[in-house]
């Protein structure tokens, strides 16, 4: 299949991953037009990390699948993103994981690696979207909220040593920019947790709740 063409491949895992999560209740669209114009401006380089980060999530719906669980219990969810991206964390964390939370992995690069699938519950856009677009075109807070979650980063990265931080931020609203719904979600982030390989931190697992107003 790697000798088929990038955006061959693109709609094969997206409608890979949309049928594994259609089987959980939950209808999302691959993309909004057959031409991928988000996936086809990108670069080479961006396409292959676009590709390598979706054939990654489908194989971990799939080993979820294969175990005979569902995508919606979320602890075992998460742990078989973590095995699949190589990350380990503190266990004690992974006990604060409850199913209706939303779970996220975000490299320090701001790339979302992982979501658990409460996070289509409560988006309209599509696997183009979030998988090539910026973050920062999909969704906006209040300024006030920005700033928050912003000194809550920098204060996270900026600790020579990492640990995990109980988040005290109150609950906010996010708002989707432009998609075809607008829906807004309202967000308490709960827990900020470092994950490690080879011993050193690379990646941020993301605990929050969220509902639809």
């Amino acid at each position: 299949m790697n000798s088929q063409r990038p955006e061959d491949l693109f709609k094969h895992y997206s409608h890979k991953i949309c049928g594994l999560i259609e089987n959980e209740g939950v209808i999302i669209r691959p993309y909004a037009n057959a031409s991928l114009s988000y996936f086809n401006v990108l670069t080479e380089g961006e396409k292959a990390e676009v590709l390598h980060n979706l054939e990654s999530y489908y194989q971990i719906c799939l080993d979820v699948k294969k175990a005979s669980r569902s995508l919606r219990d979320t602890r075992y969810f998460t742990e078989c993103a973590l095995k699949n991206l190589g990350y380990t964390v503190d266990p004690k964390m992974l006990d604060e994981i409850e199913d209706h939370h939303l779970v996220e992995i975000y490299s320090y690069s701001q790339t979302q690696m992982f979501r658990s699938l409460l996070f289509f519950d409560v988006c309209s856009y599509t696997l183009e979207d979030l998988y090539c677009r910026k973050w920062y075109s999909l969704y906006e807070r209040t300024p006030e909220d920005h700033k928050l979650v912003e000194n809550l980063v920098v204060k996270y990265m900026g600790a020579e040593k990492k640990v995990p931080i109980e988040v005290e931020n109150p609950q906010h609203v996010i708002k989707e920019k432009d998609s075809l719904e607008r829906l807004s979600i309202i967000n308490k982030m709960l827990w900020l947790v470092p994950l490690y390989k080879d011993q050193k931190d690379v990646a941020m697992l993301l605990i929050s709740t969220v509902v639809l107003p």
